[in-house]
């Protein structure tokens, strides 16, 4: 199949604060994935358009796994990134098109590139590699929107 590119372009990604603690299980021969299943993450986003800047937004995503006060063994690991995006100067798209390309799949594509990210430094840890579990978007995205109407009502 052909691939069609979305109107959505990703400028850049960067992670822009990161940390992780080791937490040492108590007994030896753990398997990393029983262990996490029970971790607590929280992820929250923020979609904004650059200020001065024609046709650029960010969106800003940060995970927070473990990272309460009574830590389980494994990872305790905090993340955050800026992806840079775009339109395709060549589409025409209302603001109600761009909020929603930017909150679907911008958000998504956030949430993808930081658990690539995570995936990736974990694999040098001494449990190896973590995965953030797959994201019920719709819930988030539903959280999100109630979240910021409180904020504004």
């Amino acid at each position: 199949m052909k691939l069609i590119k979305s109107e959505l372009i990703l400028e850049d990604f960067f992670i822009v604060n990161s940390n992780y603690t080791f937490i040492e299980p108590e007994k030896d021969n753990i398997n990393l994935k029983d262990l996490i299943k029970d971790y607590e993450i929280d992820i929250d986003f923020i979609v904004k358009d650059v200020k001065n800047e024609n046709n650029k937004y960010i969106v800003f995503t940060k995970v927070d796994i473990n990272n309460k006060d009574n830590k389980l063994a494994g990872y305790s690991i905090f993340a955050e990134c800026v992806s840079i995006y775009s339109f395709d100067p060549k589409k025409k798209l209302n603001e109600k098109e761009k909020s929603d390309f930017l909150w679907m799949s911008g958000v998504s594509i956030s949430i993808n590139s930081i658990r690539n990210y995570l995936s990736a430094i974990t694999s040098y840890f001494p449990l190896g590699k973590y995965t953030l579990p797959s994201v019920n978007l719709t819930s988030l995205l539903n959280t999100k929107r109630k979240s910021l109407n409180k904020k504004k009502g």
